[in-house]
């Protein structure tokens, strides 16, 4: 078992078991102990530094001891259960499918709230005027005009403007950054993804991230 290292990884598991209610066993088929030595002899011999018989021999006792070691890693981990990735993958769906509902929730939410609005001040003229009850509740209808292709567009102030529509103020994009785009891993509608760095947009030299909105 390792030496000092065995009662900071004792800890951690412990920590593990009652947070998470998980009980990782710390036994020493499941345990596997490399020396830094071979590392060290490696960054030696690229630096050119000549050792004698007896560190070589040391060194030579620690790469045998490490290989051993991963050896029977490599043995331990064929035994192990295969792991679903499918699982993991729905799960990451679900994340991306839950991120992607939160614009659409708080636009439903706010176009309730303004046919809610709409409805009261249409009672208020409906007991002064009777007449105007035959015209109906006004109310907003959303319409969402989908796009041929995913796009990437800029939401910096200088690239967007604020538009009236009726009682409404909108976002109109006016720079487009890229039409088509299909990067992968790239949450829909979300400000300053990491993931769109690797976009054809972006300045692959400088790794700059610009404000920009993918929908």
């Amino acid at each position: 078992m390792p030496g000092t290292t065995k009662k900071l990884l004792q800890g951690l598991l412990n920590k593990h078991r009652e947070e998470q209610n998980v009980d990782v066993p710390f036994t020493k088929e499941n345990t596997f102990l490399f020396d830094s030595e071979p590392f060290r002899y490696l960054a030696l011999r690229k630096n050119g530094i000549q050792l004698d018989n007896e560190q070589t021999l040391s060194y030579i006792k620690s790469w045998d001891h490490s290989v051993k070691e991963c050896t029977r890693l490599m043995a331990y981990i064929v035994t192990r259960p295969l792991h679903g990735i499918s699982k993991t993958l729905s799960l990451n769906e679900a994340e991306q499918l839950i991120r992607k509902l939160s614009r659409p929730i708080a636009e439903t939410a706010r176009l309730i709230e303004e046919n809610i609005q709409l409805a009261k001040e249409c009672k208020e003229k409906v007991l002064s005027n009777s007449v105007i009850v035959s015209q109906g509740i006004p109310q907003n209808n959303a319409e969402v005009k989908r796009l041929r292709h995913p796009r990437t567009v800029c939401a910096d102030k200088k690239c967007c403007r604020v538009i009236q529509d009726g009682n409404q103020q909108k976002l109109e994009y006016l720079s487009i950054c890229h039409d088509v785009c299909y990067l992968k891993g790239v949450v829909q509608e979300k400000l300053s993804d990491p993931e769109l760095e690797y976009c054809e947009a972006m300045d692959p030299d400088t790794g700059k991230m610009f404000e920009i909105f993918f929908y």
